[in-house]
């Protein structure tokens, strides 16, 4: 790739973060390229140092972490990654894209009790923060969430937290009103 090209593709990430590109497109220097599970496309992340800080990525014009709502926005994606991340032996990405039923199910666990518009709006919130900085993959129209290309970047330390925090919480079939079935998502129970 063409030092003007790695220079136009970083410019792109830090203007709109993972981006989205066509299948077989190389991955520039300093970015990770992470295949569709579809094989219809990938997308570059930019590859950052782990010690890199707020200062540094405001440095390099890469968003740094989510402050608005930031413990609901944190417990949306514990949510996303217990009902999307099947095995937490396995990688962590792609995941599994799920309905936002389940998730939505497990955040009102963690969330605890709350008037229930409260709860959508405070989750859509954060479903549209974490979708637009590449933590999730919101398919809004669908009613779908899977992990977004940013999970890739986690290390080997970071996951072996998150394993930890996945053991710890509420599996999307012991939510109430949902079921699991082998091998899909969980799925609403439906009334006899």
């Amino acid at each position: 790739m063409t030092a003007g090209a790695t220079a136009l593709a970083w410019a792109r990430a830090r203007a709109s973060g993972p981006l989205r590109v066509p299948a077989g497109t190389p991955a520039p220097d300093g970015m990770l390229r992470l295949p569709e599970p579809s094989g219809d496309g990938a997308w570059l992340v930019p590859q950052v140092p782990e010690s890199a800080g707020t200062r540094v990525l405001a440095e390099m014009g890469l968003a740094g972490p989510l402050l608005e709502q930031p413990n609901d926005t944190a417990r949306l994606l514990a949510a996303a990654l217990r009902c999307c991340w099947e095995d937490p032996l396995a990688p962590i990405w792609p995941g599994v894209t799920v309905a936002s039923a389940p998730v939505l199910g497990v955040f009102g666990e963690v969330t605890g009790p709350r008037d229930e518009l409260a709860h959508r709006r405070s989750a859509v919130a954060g479903l549209r923060r974490l979708d637009q900085a590449g933590w999730l993959i919101w398919d809004e129209t669908a009613d779908t969430i899977r992990l977004g290309p940013r999970v890739a970047l986690w290390n080997a330390s970071d996951l072996t937290t998150l394993r930890q925090l996945w053991r710890s919480m509420p599996g999307p079939a012991s939510v109430p009103g949902q079921t699991s079935v082998p091998g899909q998502a969980p799925v609403p129970e439906q009334a006899p």
